[in-house]
């Protein structure tokens, strides 16, 4: 059986693809990664492009979404798309958040401390640099996450309340808050990590109500904490506003039906969920041992979902020796 193991504070590095819903001002125009390119988007090619389009926009050089999308394709004809993301011009707060953006792509601390440090020197308040410099500098969980808050505290200050107001919902749809966003997630891994489950999920609610398109897969990481800490009514919050078939959500359903004693629909469940996704059940009994780096990127009903879906909700199984019990019985019968 997998030993319950806690999860390493790390960066969140996967950029999600919005799937937006709600109207916003940039509605109609293309995602980063619709338009042609030479080379697949980096991580953070796509908020650089972003950026290069919010200039676009701000110079007046376009009048509609259409010709921004047609002027664009026309550009990358003629350059590549790192010479296109060259071209800009950044200001000293612009220049930073490169830097911060190179710092969090490579895999050498000391290069990325070299590069923190440098954004630092442009923008003392940029804030992916702050948190990459916390994450290598700090000596202990607790100081990473006493200084986080403090990150996060001088951000909300900056932004100001009525940003708040007028942005709430919305907010992964910014290119200028996504920093902060991703500070707000390694505070809830961390905060995971140290056992300190009732603040992890305090930020992560709030994380939902400035994104409610959950670009950054909130909803998986707090369902883990829902069903962890035994909060079957948040939990079932969650599958009310995020109808889906993930196997996250397939198999915190089993898990939640199992906890209240409807085991006739719980079997339902778990026959459903094995047609979705049959690789889970082995990794949630212990059959199949869990790797030791955390996935970046993962397909729908594929072993990579799998492994996601035992990071998100495995430790939540693991609370209750006898829904695993069940599940291995039900296993043995499978394999008959």
């Amino acid at each position: 059986m997998a030993k319950k193991a806690k999860k390493s504070p790390r960066i969140p590095s996967s950029l999600k693809s919005s799937k937006t819903s709600k109207t916003s001002k940039t509605q109609k125009i293309r995602n980063p990664d619709e338009y042609d390119s030479s080379r697949p988007l980096s991580r953070f090619d796509t908020e650089r492009l972003n950026r290069f389009i919010a200039q676009l926009i701000k110079s007046n050089e376009v009048k509609s979404v259409e010709e921004l999308n047609q002027l664009i394709e026309e550009m990358l004809k003629h350059k590549t798309l790192d010479e296109l993301l060259d071209s800009i011009e950044f200001n000293a707060k612009e220049k930073a958040q490169d830097l911060a953006y190179a710092a969090l792509e490579t895999r050498d601390k000391k290069e990325a401390l070299w590069l923190v440090n440098e954004a630092l020197k442009l923008d003392p308040d940029c804030i992916d640099a702050l948190v990459l410099k916390t994450i290598i500098q700090a000596e202990s969980p607790s100081e990473i996450i006493e200084t986080l808050k403090e990150i996060i505290a001088k951000a909300e200050k900056n932004f100001g309340t009525e940003y708040f107001k007028e942005n709430k919902g919305d907010f992964w749809g910014l290119v200028e808050t996504r920093p902060y966003m991703r500070a707000l997630q390694t505070l809830i891994i961390i905060l995971r990590a140290e056992g300190r489950l009732g603040e992890s999920i305090l930020v992560a609610e709030k994380m939902l109500k400035l994104n409610q398109n959950d670009n950054q897969g909130i909803r998986y990481f707090l369902l883990g904490l829902y069903l962890e800490t035994g909060n079957l009514d948040g939990a079932r919050r969650l599958f009310k506003e995020f109808p889906e078939s993930s196997a996250v959500f397939n198999w915190g359903k089993i898990l939640e039906r199992y906890l209240v004693g409807d085991i006739k629909k719980a079997k339902k469940l778990l026959k459903e969920a094995m047609s979705q996704n049959p690789y889970v059940l082995d990794y949630l009994i212990g059959k199949k041992e869990i790797p030791q780096e955390e996935i970046e990127y993962y397909s729908s009903g594929e072993e990579s979902e799998a492994i996601m879906c035992w990071q998100e909700i495995g430790i939540a199984w693991e609370e209750y020796p006898d829904a695993l019990k069940w599940l291995r019985s039900f296993a043995k019968e499978a394999d008959r």
